[in-house]
């Protein structure tokens, strides 16, 4: 009984690390280097200048903070699979996992914030939209395809698939 509780445990702990991983990974589009945005944004030459010293310099610390993360991660979920692991121990390594997670969302949020303040108002607006429309756009595309899947094939056998008639 013990074994399966710790294993739940390792399996819930596991599938948050890979949720709260997953908008850190995605921060590697370096959007303001796109046709798409320098365009709709106008973004100046000085601010993708800006914006692109903001990313040097601040993804060498999330990378090493990712690593800290991954690292205690897998210490804890060591810990949880030793049966000799008593609970003070298993939380002072949640804790530390914790803590390294926190640190990379402070640090993306203080990435975020700092490239924020490079744009004026307008483009932060337009921005907003952009994103909000990109993601919208990905849903749909997910619900698509999860529908897609979720849907039988109801055409008859023997019916002929017309659809891609030249009209000869």
């Amino acid at each position: 009984m013990k074994i399966l509780r710790k294993s739940f445990i390792c399996l819930v702990l596991s599938l948050m690390v890979q949720a709260a991983a997953t908008p850190a990974l995605a921060q590697g589009f370096k959007w303001w280097q796109t046709e798409r945005f320098k365009k709709e944004l106008a973004l100046t030459a000085e601010q993708i200048n800006r914006i692109e010293g903001i990313y040097q310099t601040t993804e060498p610390l999330l990378r090493a903070q990712r690593k800290a993360v991954d690292k205690n991660d897998e210490k804890l979920s060591k810990i949880i699979a030793d049966p000799k692991s008593d609970e003070p121990t298993v939380l002072q390594a949640v804790d530390r996992l914790e803590a390294s997670r926190s640190e990379v969302s402070r640090t993306r949020t203080l990435f975020l914030f700092r490239i924020r303040r490079v744009l004026s108002d307008e483009q932060n607006v337009k921005i907003n939209a952009m994103f909000r429309r990109d993601r919208e756009e990905r849903e749909r595309r997910q619900n698509d395809h999860n529908n897609r899947d979720k849907t039988p094939n109801t055409k008859p056998k023997g019916d002929k698939d017309h659809s891609h008639h030249d009209g000869q």
